[in-house]
C-alpha cells in the first residue's frame, strides 16, 4: 500500500499563527539585538515581530508504507507464513518541530530541520497441528527502526530572555548612546540558531516465541516461552560547534580556588564538548533599572555534552507463561494463568575525561561539596537484572442465558513493565555534561567571572584571584541501583456484561479499574532546601542558611546544607530507597477508573456501525512513563522523584486529576457500501478536555512546567549598608518579581524560590471539549485476479480549531515569569487529506 498526505496550517484560521501587534515605537522596529558585550551597543527590535507571523506553515512529510506476506501450506497440518512490512518516512528541511515559529531567524533557516524515520520489520511464523488436541505457534520476528534529524543551521540554539527580564524589571526607556528615549517593551523571548537538542536513534530487536496448546477433557492448557534480544543507541547531541567547558580548579586540601599561574584568575580545566549546546541570553540589572539593555550580555549554556558517543546499549528479557482454561460447567469457564519474566538492562561505553573530582568537606561548616582538580575521571557502564517477576492472571466467564448470546465476565491481572532501553542510555551509560556555565561572548570562548577571593597558589601559599562564576555539571556521579529494586507493575480489575440485541448487533457494558502497584524512578535523597542552603547560605559565606537558619543559629539543623546527591534507581514509596535524607518519598499514586458502553452492528443490509462511549477518571500524583505536563519522555527516570517531599517539592506530590485525565469520550464509526461497491465511512468524535494546572519552574533544574503551584515568593541577599561586608547582609523576600530583580541593595542579583502556594492538579479548569468529523471513501477496481482499491480520507472536515493546549507555566525558567501565562498555544490539527491506493494480488 502506498500513501500520500497533505497538511497545511493556515494563518487566518488558527490564532496561533496570526501576526502579533505592530511596533509600538520607531525604535522597536530596528534589527534584531546586537549581541556585543558593550553595555550600550544594543539595537532594539519589536519583540513580537517574528518573520513567521502571518505566514502559512507547511511541514511536509512523506511516508512509504509497504506490506508483503507469503503463506505456504506445507501440509494440511502445517502452515508457514513470512511477512515483511515497514513505514520508512522523511521530512525535508522545514518547520518539522512545533516550536519553529518562535525562531526570530525563521526566514534564514532558524528552527528548520529535516528528518528521516521509520522501521523495517520481518516475521516468520509456523503454525502446526500435531494432533486434534495438541498444536503449536512459533515465531521469529525482527524489527529495525531509525530516527535521524539534521538542523538546517548548525549553530547553538539561543533563547533570548533579555526582553522578558527588562519587562519585569520595569524598564521604560532605552539609551542608544545620546540619552534615554521612551520605550515600551513586550515580554517576548525569541529563539534563534539551530534547533538545539538532537536525538538520533537506532533500535533493533529480535523476538523468539513458542506457544503450545494441549486439550485434556475440560481443560485447555497453554504454555510457552518468549525471548527478546534488544539493542538501542541514542546519539544525543546539541547543534553548533564544539566549545570548551571551563571547569574551575580547587585546592584538594582547602577547597579554595587555585591560581597557580598567578595571573589573577582562577585556574580552569578546558574540556571540549561533543557537539554544541543550548544557550539562554540574559543581562544584568545595569545602572538604572528603568533603562533597558544598559548591562553586558551573559550567554548561559544550559545544556552541553562532555562524554563521547557510546556504542549501542542492550537488553534481554526471558518470559515463561502457563494458562489453564477450565470449563467448570457448560456455562462457566475459569481461566487462570501465571507469567514469569526476568529482564537484564546493560549500559555501554567506557571512557576517560581530562579532569579529576573529589568530595571536599569544609572544616568550618562541615559541608561536603564536589570540587574539580587536575587529573582524569574514568567511567564504565552499569547493568542490572530485574528478576523474579511473577504475574498472576484470573478470569471468569458465565453464559447467563445458556444460549451463547450473552456473557458476564470478570478479570484480574498483574502486568509488569518492560523497561525501555532509554534507561540504559540515560542512567547506565554515563551521560556527563553541564547544565550551567555563563560566557561573555556569543562564540562561548570567554567564561564569565565571579567575585574576588583568597586563592591557593598551588604551592601551599595563598594569593588573591577572581573566581569563575558557578558551573553546574550533570552525570559526573554514576547512577547506581538500590539493593532489592524491582520492576514496576500495574494491577487491573475489569468486568462486564455483553448480549446480542439482534442477530447482527450486540451491546456491551464494562468497567475497568487500574492501580499503580509499584514505580521505578531515579532518586537522590537531598532536599531542595538543603541544596539551596549550600549555594545561598553559610557554606558560601552568607550570614546564615535561608531555610531553617538564623543570625543566632547560622547553620540549619532542619535542612543541613549539602550539594546535589548521586542518582539511585529505586522504588520510591517502598523500603527500596536509599537512606540518609531528611524527607521521605511519597508513594506514587495512579488510579484509573472507566465505565464503557459499546454498541456494534456488524455489516448487513449494506451498512455497519461501531459506537463507544467511555466515562473515565485518572487520579493521582504520578503520571507514569511519559509526562504530559512538561513533555518529558524519559521512562523511569523522570524528574518527578529526583527530590524527596519537602515544602519546595510538595506541589508535585499532591494527588489530583492527572494531565491525561479525559472524563468523556464518544466515538461513532458508521459505514455504508453502495451496490456499485463504493464504500463511505465516517468517524464522529467527542472528547472532553484535559486538566489545566499552573506550574512553576523547577528550583534546581530551572526547567519550566514542573511544580503545581502559584504565588511564588523569591528571596535574595541584600546589602543595605553597602561595602560588601557579609556581616551586614540580610535576606529579603518578595512576591514582586520586579522589585526582587531591581533592588539596588541586591548582593549578586541572583534570586531563588523561597516558597509558593501548592495547588491541586486541575486548578485552572480544563481545555475545551473537542468535536471532529472525519470521512473515508474507497472504491475497488478489479484487474483479472488482482484488485486495486483507491482510498480517500479527510480528517477534521469542518476545520475545527479549538485550543488543545495553553501556556500554563507560571515561569519561563526559575525566577523569570512567563508573559504568556494562560494563553492558548496549541490548536486542533487543521484539515488534512490522504489519498492512497492498495493493490491486492
Amino acid at each position: 500500500m502506498f500513501t500520500t498526505s497533505h497538511l497545511s496550517a493556515q494563518s487566518l484560521t488558527n490564532p496561533a499563527f496570526s501576526a502579533a501587534s505592530n511596533c509600538l515605537a520607531a525604535s522597536q522596529c530596528e534589527s534584531v539585538f546586537s549581541e556585543s558585550a558593550s553595555a550600550t551597543a544594543f539595537g532594539v527590535t519589536s519583540p513580537a515581530a517574528f518573520p513567521s507571523a502571518g505566514s502559512t506553515l507547511d511541514p511536509k512529510r512523506t511516508a512509504n508504507n509497504y506490506a508483503l506476506k507469503f503463506n505456504w501450506m506445507v501440509s494440511p497440518k502445517h502452515q508457514v507464513e513470512l511477512s515483511f512490512f515497514g513505514d520508512p518516512a522523511e521530512g525535508p528541511s522545514g518547520p518539522q518541530r512545533d516550536n519553529a515559529p518562535r525562531f526570530g531567524d525563521f526566514d534564514t533557516g532558524g528552527g528548520y530541520s529535516k528528518i528521516k524515520f521509520g522501521s523495517d520489520n520481518q516475521a516468520l511464523k509456523w503454525n502446526a497441528v500435531f494432533s486434534p488436541r495438541f498444536f503449536m505457534e512459533a515465531q521469529v520476528a525482527h524489527h529495525d527502526g531509525i530516527f535521524r534529524e539534521t538542523s538546517a543551521l548548525d549553530q547553538y540554539s539561543f533563547t533570548d530572555l533579555r526582553n522578558t527580564l527588562e519587562f519585569f524589571r520595569g524598564a521604560t526607556s532605552y539609551d542608544p548612546g545620546s540619552g534615554p528615549v521612551p520605550l515600551t517593551l513586550s515580554p517576548v523571548s525569541t529563539r534563534s540558531g539551530g534547533i538545539g537538542f538532537i536525538s538520533n536513534q537506532d533500535d533493533t530487536s529480535t523476538q523468539y516465541t513458542v506457544k503450545l496448546t494441549n486439550v485434556f477433557g475440560k481443560h485447555e492448557l497453554k504454555y510457552g516461552v518468549e525471548y527478546d534480544d534488544i539493542s538501542y543507541r541514542d546519539t544525543a547531541t546539541y547543534t553548533g560547534p564544539s566549545f570548551n567547558v571551563e571547569l574551575p580548579v580547587s585546592d584538594p586540601l582547602t577547597g579554595v580556588p587555585v591560581d597557580a599561574d598567578a595571573d589573577g584568575f582562577q585556574d580552569t580545566i578546558a574540556v571540549p564538548t561533543r557537539g554544541g549546546g543550548t544557550v539562554s541570553i540574559r543581562n544584568g540589572i545595569g545602572g538604572d533599572p528603568t533603562v533597558a539593555y544598559d548591562s553586558a550580555n551573559r550567554f548561559r549554556v544550559t545544556r552541553a555534552r562532555l562524554a563521547p558517543q557510546n556504542p549501542p546499549t542492550s537488553a534481554s528479557e526471558t518470559a515463561f507463561f502457563f494458562q489453564d482454561a477450565w470449563s467448570v460447567v457448560p456455562r462457566v469457564t475459569v481461566k487462570a494463568g501465571l507469567r514469569y519474566s526476568s529482564e537484564t538492562v546493560k549500559g555501554s561505553g567506557s571512557f576517560t575525561l581530562p579532569f579529576g573530582t573529589q568530595n571536599f568537606t569544609d572544616p568550618s561548616t562541615g559541608v561536603t561539596s564536589r570540587i574539580f582538580t587536575p587529573g582524569s575521571s574514568s567511567y564504565a557502564p552499569n547493568d542490572y537484572t530485574f528478576g523474579g517477576n511473577l504475574a498472576p492472571r484470573l478470569g471468569v466467564t458465565w453464559d447467563v442465558m445458556g444460549n451463547g448470546k450473552s456473557r458476564l465476565y470478570g478479570n484480574w491481572g498483574r502486568y509488569f513493565e518492560r523497561v525501555p532501553n532509554d534507561l540504559a542510555v540515560r542512567a547506565f551509560s554515563n551521560e556527563v555534561g553541564i547544565s550551567r556555565q555563563e560566557f561573555s561572548d556569543r562564540a562561548l570562548t570567554t567564561p564569565r567571572l565571579g567575585q574576588s577571593r583568597t586563592c591557593s597558589d598551588g604551592l601551599g601559599g595563598t594569593n588573591t584571584c577572581t573566581a569563575l562564576a558557578a558551573v553546574f555539571t550533570q552525570g559526573v556521579d554514576k547512577t547506581s541501583v538500590q539493593s532489592g529494586t524491582k520492576l514496576p507493575y500495574e494491577d487491573e480489575l475489569s468486568g462486564g456484561f455483553a448480549f446480542e440485541v439482534t442477530p447482527n448487533s450486540s451491546f456491551e457494558v464494562r468497567a475497568i479499574f487500574r492501580t499503580q502497584g509499584r514505580a521505578l524512578e531515579d532518586v537522590q535523597v537531598n532536599a531542595i532546601e538543603q541544596i539551596q542552603n549550600f549555594y545561598y547560605g553559610y557554606a558560601y559565606g552568607y550570614p546564615y542558611d535561608p531555610f531553617g537558619g538564623s543570625p543566632s543559629t547560622p547553620q540549619s539543623t532542619k535542612y543541613p546544607a549539602t550539594t546535589f546527591g548521586s542518582y539511585v534507581l529505586a522504588n520510591p514509596g517502598t523500603k527500596n530507597v536509599p537512606s540518609g535524607g531528611v524527607s521521605n518519598f511519597p508513594k506514587p499514586v495512579r488510579r484509573y477508573k472507566a465505565l464503557e458502553f459499546i454498541y456494534t452492528k456488524r455489516f448487513s443490509d449494506n451498512w455497519s456501525v461501531y459506537a463507544n462511549y467511555r466515562f473515565a477518571r485518572l487520579i493521582g500524583n504520578y503520571e507514569g512513563l511519559f509526562r504530559n505536563d512538561n513533555g518529558q519522555s524519559d521512562p523511569n527516570i523522570t524528574s518527578l522523584y529526583d527530590f524527596p517531599n519537602s515544602p519546595l517539592m510538595s506541589g508535585q506530590f499532591i494527588s489530583g486529576p492527572l494531565p491525561a485525565d479525559v472524563s468523556n469520550v464518544l466515538h461513532v464509526y458508521p459505514s455504508y457500501t453502495f451496490n456499485n461497491k463504493l464504500r463511505l465511512g465516517a468517524n464522529f468524535s467527542w472528547t472532553g478536555g484535559v486538566p489545566r494546572t499552573s506550574l512553576l519552574a523547577h528550583p534546581i533544574y530551572q526547567n519550566s512546567g514542573e511544580i503545581p503551584g502559584i504565588n511564588p515568593t523569591y528571596a535574595y541577599w541584600a546589602d543595605p549598608v553597602g561595602g560588601g561586608n557579609p556581616a551586614n547582609f540580610i535576606l529579603r523576600k518578595s512576591k514582586n518579581l520586579s522589585a526582587a530583580l531591581t533592588d539596588p541593595d541586591s548582593v549578586t542579583g541572583a534570586i531563588f524560590l523561597y516558597s509558593y502556594d501548592p495547588v491541586k492538579r486541575g486548578n485552572l479548569g480544563r481545555t475545551p471539549d473537542l468535536v471532529t468529523l472525519d470521512l473515508h471513501g474507497d472504491y475497488p477496481i478489479n484487474f483479472g485476479k488482482t484488485k486495486m482499491t483507491l482510498m480517500l480520507d479527510v480528517f477534521n472536515l469542518f476545520q475545527s480549531q479549538e485550543a488543545t493546549g495553553f501556556e500554563d507555566t507560571v515561569e519561563l525558567t526559575a525566577g523569570v515569569t512567563d508573559p504568556d501565562f494562560l494563553k492558548p498555544i496549541q490548536y486542533q490539527t487543521p484539515r488534512q487529506w490522504r489519498l492512497a491506493a492498495r493493490w491486492d494480488f
